[in-house]
């Protein structure tokens, strides 16, 4: 019997977990949560799962979970107005919405998982941005729409956590980080601010370190192509993607002992579109920055301010005379205070009269 009872468990559990990772039954892919198995990079950029992207902006919008909760069993489907500008927020938070830019597809591509036998999820998904997106909707009702085509189109949606990409100004940050960090000298900054690229190792470790804050390089694994491509947001490169770069890539790591240069002669095998466009100005920005900060003035040094407090002289017999002045008056007082009973005994005698 208890073994009868063990097979039904477990064909009960199949067939739950058939239905849970169906991909088009039931898009929506939500394991139970792994615990705080989470990695924090001590580095600027961010690894966060859709679902942390929700429960942040739920916060944010002080919006009840079990509405969330809802809206996620329901497939996100017939959002109101204030649940779409919750999903709109999870993009921005997630890296792959942007009121002026609109949707960055490098992004949030990596939060789907398209089905292996299907081939036209990726047409069939800009076909259905194409239809639903117009220029009279809300910036909300333009994110929640642009979701809703990927998760109903593109394939079912992950769990797992995803690499959100910097900023223009994040990565600009990390520049100028770098180059403290490195001690890269004035002449050299005013080199790279007017677009200028030495090749010297100063600038090699300067690529390392700008690579390594993006999170699109580690020491271990080498170049990280998937977040190369999501990176590139502005300029999709899907080359990226491709079996030709990184065989490039890690052969020309493998001819340098050095890994400053390994990792700057690597970008030779980038797409022309890498070396132009972003961390070629990332660089100049940040050395501009970088100069600013040192040619600012030191603070002047000013005294603190202090009210004037006059200055008065004491004669020390004067003081003197004052304190035996204010005894003797308190002694007059006492007395005073004693009265009571001497007008009692004045009563008295007031009486015998």
């Amino acid at each position: 019997m208890g073994y009868l009872v063990g097979l039904l468990v477990i064909a009960l559990a199949g067939v739950t977990s058939a239905v849970l990772y169906a991909p088009r039954q039931s898009p929506v892919v939500y394991p139970p949560p792994q615990g705080s198995a989470i990695q924090e990079s001590y580095f600027a950029f961010q690894l966060k799962s859709f679902r942390r992207s929700l429960k942040e902006c739920a916060e944010y919008w002080e919006i009840p979970w079990y509405r969330v909760q809802k809206l996620i069993d329901n497939n996100f489907e017939h959002a109101s107005k204030d649940l779409q500008c919750l999903i709109r927020c999870a993009g921005v938070n997630s890296g792959w919405w942007d009121d002026l830019d609109g949707l960055r597809y490098t992004v949030i591509e990596s939060y789907f998982q398209p089905d292996e036998d299907d081939t036209c999820y990726a047409d069939r998904t800009k076909e259905c941005i194409d239809q639903r997106l117009s220029s009279c909707k809300t910036d909300c009702a333009k994110a929640y729409e642009s979701f809703m085509c990927y998760l109903q189109q593109y394939g079912s949606l992950k769990s797992s956590e995803e690499y959100i990409p910097l900023t223009r100004l994040e990565a600009i940050q990390v520049a100028v980080d770098c180059i403290n960090i490195l001690q890269v000298s004035d002449d050299l900054l005013n080199q790279i601010s007017q677009g200028e690229i030495p090749d010297v190792p100063e600038v090699h470790c300067l690529y390392r370190c700008q690579y390594l804050g993006e999170g699109v390089y580690d020491t271990q694994y080498r170049f990280n192509f998937s977040r190369l491509y999501i990176r590139h947001y502005d300029t999709p490169s899907p080359e990226f993607l491709g079996d030709e770069i990184y065989s490039c890539a890690q052969s020309t790591l493998e001819a340098n002992s050095d890994e400053c240069t390994g990792v700057f002669r690597a970008r030779e095998c980038f797409p022309v579109s890498d070396r132009p466009s972003r961390t070629v100005t990332i660089l100049t920005t940040a050395a501009g920055v970088a100069l600013d900060q040192k040619r600012c003035e030191p603070p002047i040094y000013r005294e603190p301010y202090l009210p004037e407090i006059p200055f008065i002289q004491i004669d020390p017999r004067r003081d003197c005379a004052e304190k035996t002045e204010k005894t003797h008056d308190a002694a007059s007082s006492d007395a005073t205070w004693a009265s009571p009973a001497i007008g009692v005994s004045s009563g008295v005698d007031s009486l015998d009269e």
